[in-house]
Formats: structure tokens, sequence, C-alpha cells
């Protein structure tokens, strides 16, 4: 498999295969959400249930093609909280492959996946949330984890979080994954927050816990995603300047790094939560249409 280097690889990936996934979409009356399931559905690459109020979803499919309007299937459920226990129930019994929060408190969707007997998530499964970056400036897509769901990570939620990444890598054709633990220094000092954790699990790595792939760390963005900038520094890493998944300290650290870059940098970012028995895209009601487009075709490649 050719290895997908951008969002662009992605989507004529998911086109070339001409195999739709099915999509469960929480109360899809939210306008960018539907935006991006329609562009899905016209790429071929979802067909899409779109539960919620009939008289707010259907208007804007009126002037929709028929070769589009035989993959939309509208369930008429107007009250958002049934709305989203009807999407979790499709993913839950195989008649949908991909959940998707609409216009859904997140506290909501949560809450359903999160249900011990209807959920979503298995027990002693980790639930945490992986994301991947186009950025104009390097050269391939860049996978992080965890901007979104857990505050400050545990060695085993980091684990899991790495196993996530590397499973997705796989998908991407990335055969060897780079994984940069990232910190504000390359200095492996205990006595510094998180990184003990960051020591543990590269010996773990080196004891074969994770399989083929390179881990180094504690490491600086630089030295992670810059050959010319991190080489002044130095510090000998097999990850410099190409690394293929960062892992950062807290959720806070992830959460501010692609918001920068999204916001002054122009880059563009698809995410989705892994650990559930299925992958459910759950953007921020801020995210554009393209955001949420790539975070369904990121879904459809793990589905």
């Amino acid at each position: 498999m050719q290895v997908i280097s951008s969002f662009a690889d992605l989507t004529s990936h998911l086109v070339e295969s001409k195999q739709r996934k099915r999509i469960a979409v929480a109360n899809a009356v939210d306008p960018h959400t539907l935006e991006a399931v329609l562009m899905a559905v016209d790429q071929g690459i979802v067909e899409a249930f779109l539960i919620g109020d009939l008289a707010e979803i259907e208007p804007p499919l009126w002037n929709l093609k028929s070769e589009i309007l035989k993959y939309l299937h509208i369930i008429d459920i107007p009250e958002v909280k049934e709305a989203t226990l009807e999407a979790v129930r499709m993913v839950k019994s195989d008649e949908a492959d991909i959940l998707m929060k609409g216009l859904v408190n997140t506290d909501v969707i949560l809450r359903a996946i999160l249900d011990k007997e209807k959920g979503l998530l298995p027990p002693g499964n980790v639930m945490t949330y992986n994301a991947a970056l186009e950025i104009p400036k390097y050269h391939k897509l860049l996978f992080f984890s965890d901007p979104a769901v857990i505050p400050y990570p545990t060695i085993e939620q980091r684990k899991a979080m790495i196993k996530y990444a590397i499973n997705t890598c796989r998908k991407f054709g990335i055969k060897q994954p780079k994984i940069a633990l990232i910190h504000a220094t390359e200095k492996a000092n205990p006595k510094i927050m998180f990184m003990q954790d960051y020591l543990d699990i590269l010996q773990s790595w080196r004891m074969g816990e994770f399989g083929d792939v390179i881990i180094d760390g504690p490491l600086d963005i630089f030295l992670s995603l810059d050959s010319e900038r991190g080489a002044i520094k130095h510090v000998p890493t097999p990850v410099l300047g190409d690394a293929d998944v960062l892992i950062f300290p807290d959720f806070a650290c992830a959460n501010s790094f692609y918001k920068g870059l999204a916001l002054f940098a122009g880059a563009e970012m698809g995410g989705i939560l892994q650990g559930t028995v299925k992958p459910c895209v759950l953007n921020s009601r801020s995210d554009s249409s393209r955001s949420k487009f790539f975070s369904i075709a990121i879904a459809c490649i793990l589905a």
C-alpha cells in the first residue's frame, strides 16, 4: 500500500476503494456537519443516516441530485437525546459503521457512548482522541494525541494512545511509525512532571511492547518536526524532523498546538475518538465543514 501523506491522498484512496461506510449522525441539523456529510456522500465514501428533526434536516436536501439522495436516509426523531441514543444504538447493533456528532452537547453524546450496557466503549478500553494535521510546511500528515478527552494521562493511557496511533499509521501505509514523546526539554529529568512516564514508555518499547516502531523522547517540537533547527541542538535522535506521531504531556498542550497551527499556519485537522468499538466523529461545533469531512475520512479508513 502506498503511504497516504495528505488528506487529498486519503480521499483518493477511499474513492478508489469504492466502498461506502455507513455513518449515523446524531441530531444532523448542524449546517457544517450536514455539509461535511454531503461532501462524503458525494465523494462516494459514505452512506448516511441523518437522525433528528425531519423538518430541519429535509429542506437543505431538496435540490440534491437523485444519485446523492439514494445514499441519504432521514430518521425523524426531533428530541436531541433520543436522536443521539438512536445513533449510538445503530452503531452498537452494526447497522452503522461510524458514529458522528451533530448538534449535540458533548456531555450528552459521551454519556450515551459510555453507557455500560448500551454504549460503545468495551470494558477496560481507554477512550482517547487521535487526530491528524496537514500542515503546509510539513512533508506529511502528522498524527497526535490527545487534544480533547484525557486531561492528564496515566502511563497506561499514554500507552493506549500510542497503540491507537500506531494502528492508525498502519492503515495509512506507514510501516515503521516514528513517535515523538513531546516535552519542553529534551533532557530526561525524572523530577519534571510527566517525564518518568516517558522514560518508562521508552523502556517498554525497548522490550518490544509496541512492535516495529521508533519511539524517542523527551523531544521538543523542533527536534521532532524540523531537521534543520533540531540539528542545531546536536541531540542524537532517529526521529529528527520526521515524526509521524506526537504524544503530548497533557491535553492543554495538544489543544494549544493544533489550534495555533490552524489559526496562524492554515493547518487542516481531522480526528476521531478511539477505544470505542467503532470510530466516533466528535468534532467541535466551531470546526469547519472541511475539518469534519476529514474526520469522516479518517473514520472511514479505520472502520
